[in-house]
């Protein structure tokens, strides 16, 4: 994914995600409050990590889904000022866990891992 397109493609999500939930009242909308923090993160991120593909859940989350080589790293956002994250690898490698938009340590130290994960590709 361009960077560039990265915009058109998170009011693409919302789109989506507001018409699932006028169709199928069982599934949660996704607050305003996810699409800010969703802005918030993707400020956060290195300038040397792709795009991210964007998507949306029917438990009201948001998503950021990077594929590096031989694995799938995700980011999931609900509005509350919380991250997500998971990395997991073909050779049984993970990391996952939850830490708060503003955390001064977890998160940047996910996210160079990241970076990393993209100067071996």
């Amino acid at each position: 994914m361009n960077p560039i397109d990265l915009p058109r493609d998170l009011e693409e999500v919302r789109r989506e995600a507001s018409k699932a939930y006028s169709l199928d009242r069982e599934i949660d909308p996704v607050p305003d409050s996810a699409y800010d923090d969703l802005w918030s993160l993707l400020a956060l991120l290195p300038e040397d990590i792709p795009a991210p593909d964007p998507g949306w859940a029917e438990d009201g989350s948001l998503s950021l889904e990077w594929r590096p080589e031989n694995g799938i790293v995700t980011m999931g956002i609900y509005g509350d000022k919380l991250v997500i994250y998971g990395a997991f690898f073909n050779d049984k490698r993970e990391l996952n866990g939850i830490c708060p938009l503003s955390d001064p340590i977890l998160l940047p130290n996910f996210l160079t891992m990241l970076s990393k994960l993209f100067r071996q590709d």
